[in-house]
């Protein structure tokens, strides 16, 4: 597959702060492909280069296969979500999504920026991309609304109306869901998606919510400190990190040596270890990682517990985490001696 973006050894840097190094990057036609890193990390600066807000000192961002060097904001194509939706308050929800068109020329402005309620006489083909864009995202009964009397996830689906009624080749979003509730959050995430798959849009989105990052995305980038530090697929990121930033970031992990080599284990690769004459009896494989301690505390989260296990090896600085299904850890109590194996290990 062809990609619709394509960044080469993209530097920029703020005065004497370099914040994207040397990044080279390529987003294929039709994925969601996200940004993901702390905050500082460069993701957000990546994505005003690749609007045309930034222009980078360095390397080359292609869009088709064009240089977009020297190429105005509104001449790329690119569509952009801010975190803040960046509605206009007097403007009802119609008048919001027809903005972007009317700004492209004299010739399309129309009287759908009228301050009253009503869309007004707006030209039929003005207005029937409105109303297609609104039908496609389940908002055409929110038209004559004004943003104050929206929720935020319907606030969420105007601000991606105005930038899709563009047709851009390429939709941008900057942490559009960060002020949103946890709750809600996770209903617009999935709304978000399924627009996405089903318009099948070429999406660039940034984020440092590693679940939200894994749950959406078809590629994720992981950046530090202006550096790419990985790139594949949220199955590759999760299960099989290259570095341990990754690993540590990318949900949790506990980190072990053994000999010259690093352990990864997740949380939930752990599980209560049998008796002790079942290794004895050879029912376990003699080469698995088997750890006891004594349980520190304990999290009840639901479908889960989660227990903070201090080693009984005289040189184990560090604490171990492990996740356990609720039923099965339901008499483990803080203070208890546990011996738990690992299901599953990642060497670096």
């Amino acid at each position: 597959m062809n990609a619709k973006l394509e960044l080469k050894n993209i530097t920029f840097s703020f005065g004497n702060t370099l914040a994207v190094d040397k990044i080279s990057l390529k987003v294929e036609e039709g994925s969601f492909t996200t940004l993901l890193g702390p905050s500082g990390c460069g993701k957000t600066t990546l994505l005003r280069l690749i609007s045309g807000f930034l222009e980078p000192q360095s390397g080359e961002i292609l869009i088709d296969g064009v240089n977009q060097a020297g190429i105005e904001v509104n001449e790329r194509k690119v569509g952009m979500v801010f975190q803040d939706y960046a509605l206009f308050p007097h403007l009802s929800v119609a008048q919001n999504i027809a903005y972007g068109l009317n700004i492209l020329g004299s010739s399309r402005k129309t009287s759908f920026f009228r301050t009253s309620r009503r869309p007004g006489d707006a030209s039929r083909d003005i207005k029937q991309q409105i109303l297609d864009i609104a039908s496609s995202l389940g908002i055409e009964s929110l038209l004559s609304r004004f943003p104050n009397e929206l929720s935020g996830g319907q606030q969420q689906r105007v601000a991606l109306a105005r930038s899709l009624v563009l047709k851009p080749k390429i939709l941008l979003m900057d942490e559009p869901l960060s002020s949103l509730d946890t709750k809600l959050r996770t209903k617009v995430r999935e709304e978000l998606k399924e627009i996405q798959q089903r318009l099948k849009i070429t999406t660039v989105y940034v984020t440092h919510d590693q679940e939200e990052a894994l749950s959406l995305s078809t590629k994720i980038a992981v950046l530090n400190e202006g550096k790419l530090l990985q790139e594949g697929s949220p199955r590759e990121i999760y299960f099989e990190p290259k570095n341990e930033f990754t690993a540590d970031f990318v949900g949790k992990a506990n980190m072990l040596k053994k000999g010259e080599k690093k352990l990864m284990i997740r949380p939930e690769w752990f599980e209560i270890a049998p008796q002790a004459q079942s290794y004895e009896q050879g029912l376990i494989p003699a080469d698995t990682v088997l750890l006891s301690g004594t349980i520190l505390a304990e999290q009840f989260l639901g479908s889960k517990s989660r227990f903070v296990i201090q080693p009984d090896t005289p040189d184990a600085k560090e604490t171990i985490t492990a996740d356990f299904d609720t039923i099965e850890a339901e008499n483990l109590r803080v203070g208890d001696k546990i011996t738990v194996r690992a299901k599953k290990i990642w060497e670096f």
